[in-house]
């Protein structure tokens, strides 16, 4: 007997008794749906806070924080995998640690971040809240950083003038100080083409009426930076090179309020993908710096969620369990049914083997068509809930997202199941005696 054989006869089998393999089918089709929709739910949820910082690029981000630049000192942990993962002696993130970093296989630009909080961007008579946040001007682009007016940082910077980058949000910092009014509106003012003034001011050198002493610095604005779920919008960046060279020029200044001139606080890191984020970070951890990436917080809720999908399709699983126990029971009863059927099987000649063989594909084709009823059904709930989170506002981080992977593995376990429910009754055709088959009325 061929295998086209085998499935057509049990195909026409089980149509003989279409209304019980029917009702054996929804049970396999209501276990496949609840196994598929609750674990869709995990993947969805894990999906969307990926989705959430890949529109902010912080996944191919990788942020250093220096453990010396305030203590002079400092233990690091190695990163979890490392070998021994013993504690190592912190090192200065300075220009030299920063070389070594953009030496790394997979890094596409080193960033080091220095903020100016004690120097204050003055036009006209409006002057800004917000500090200035020194960077790499090559590494604008690579930051994600948006600029949506202007040319940008100047390749060859005038060193006698401040470079400003200009965000978006950070446009209604500029308020004038003498006016009590305080509202989030920017004021009216031509920002490209304004005259700016960076005020640096020397807390430690005051007058009588405790006035600190101040250096002013000439400035522009280069471009403005839009708004982006980064925050981007909301700084005010500036060139490196040139705030080294004022720093530099103002040492004892800078040195009064412990900001050092020979080493970085903070840098950021863009690695080539998300993949190698983990594997760059180790090796940054190695040589003895602090670091983060959310790699790390995806890599812990992506455990969490792996046990979350274990919970919810364990839940299913139960319902895809009471199938099982029905399919095992249909197969049972169509036995009793057509015994006299396989004794005549057994006595023309047929195979212990095709006989048993013959009951499995009639249960495979039963978990089959369950299956395929019941992903049908997981699309449609699926959508439904996708569209109830939507109606909501909780799209984004609640939804229900059913892979290729996931539908195919649904499937092939829900045939899976089939079979398996099957062999009991398989075997126990296959024992039955043909001689007491045939006299069975």
């Amino acid at each position: 007997m061929k295998w086209s054989d085998l499935i057509r006869l049990a195909a026409t089998n089980l149509w003989r008794r279409k209304l019980r393999s029917v009702l054996t089918m929804i049970g396999v089709m209501i276990g496949t749906a609840s196994i598929v929709v609750m674990v869709s739910i995990g993947i969805g949820i894990n999906q969307g806070y990926i989705d959430s910082l890949s529109q902010s690029g912080e996944l191919t981000t990788i942020n250093i924080n220096s453990t010396t630049y305030y203590s002079g000192g400092g233990m690091v942990i190695m990163a979890a995998g490392s070998s021994g993962e013993e504690p190592i002696e912190a090192i200065k993130l300075d220009d030299r640690a920063v070389r070594e970093i953009a030496a790394l296989d997979h890094v596409t630009v080193v960033s080091p971040q220095q903020d100016f909080y004690n120097m204050t961007t003055k036009t006209g008579k409006f002057e800004s809240s917000y500090g200035l946040t020194a960077i790499n001007p090559d590494a604008v682009e690579a930051l994600g950083i948006h600029v949506v007016e202007g040319s940008g940082f100047s390749k060859n910077a005038p060193s006698d003038t401040i470079e400003i980058l200009l965000g978006e949000g950070a446009k209604s910092g500029f308020r004038n100080p003498r006016s009590s009014r305080w509202d989030s509106e920017a004021p009216d003012i031509d920002w490209l083409n304004a005259k700016y003034t960076v005020v640096l001011s020397d807390y430690s050198d005051t007058d009588d009426q405790g006035n600190p002493k101040e250096y002013e610095f000439k400035a522009r604005v280069v471009g403005i930076v839009e708004d982006d779920n980064a925050g981007h919008g909301y700084n005010m960046y500036c060139s490196l090179d040139t705030m080294k060279l004022i720093m530099q020029k103002n040492k004892k200044v800078f040195q009064n309020i412990s900001m050092k001139t020979d080493e970085y606080p903070s840098a950021v890191v863009k690695v080539d993908s998300f993949e190698n984020v983990l594997d760059v970070q180790d090796q940054i951890k190695s040589m003895g710096l602090s670091s983060y990436s959310m790699a790390e917080t995806i890599q812990q809720m992506q455990e969490s969620s792996k046990s979350l999908q274990l919970m919810l399709g364990g839940i299913g699983g139960v319902a895809m369990l009471v199938a099982a126990i029905s399919i095992c029971n249909t197969m049972l009863m169509s036995i009793y049914e057509r015994t006299r059927e396989i004794g005549v099987m057994k006595v023309l000649g047929c195979k212990m083997s095709k006989i048993g063989a013959m009951f499995l594909t009639e249960a495979g084709i039963i978990g089959l068509g369950g299956g395929i009823l019941g992903l049908a059904i997981s699309y449609g709930l699926s959508a439904g809930i996708n569209a109830l989170m939507a109606m909501q506002g909780a799209g984004g981080s609640f939804r229900s997202v059913i892979p290729p992977y996931l539908a195919l593995g649904a499937l092939v376990f829900s045939i899976l199941v089939g079979v398996l429910a099957g062999l009991y009754p398989s075997q126990r055709a296959m024992r039955l005696s043909a001689l007491a088959a045939i006299r069975n009325e």
